[in-house]
């Protein structure tokens, strides 16, 4: 159990760390467009996810789990309370 806790505490310790509109609580996710544009079969990962952000209310994309520094500023994290 306690190897689990430490797990999250680093995935969201790293999150932070990204910045990534991805796990950004104010990102909503756009599926129908994430779909429509990540067609390419061969890429099973780091597809671009689209979606608008609440914060900034204009349009954004994001691959999981790279840093974005012009996020650094804006970023909240949505595992966060």
């Amino acid at each position: 159990m306690e190897i689990e806790n430490w797990r999250a505490k680093s995935s969201i310790e790293l999150q932070d760390l990204d910045c990534n509109c991805n796990n950004c609580k104010c990102f909503v996710r756009d599926v129908k467009k994430t779909k429509i544009n990540n067609t390419n079969e061969q890429i099973v990962a780091n597809k671009i996810h689209y979606g608008f952000c609440d914060k900034l209310k204009e349009d954004v994309s994001a691959i999981a789990n790279i840093l974005l520094l012009h996020t650094q500023n804006c970023f909240e994290n949505r595992k966060s309370n």
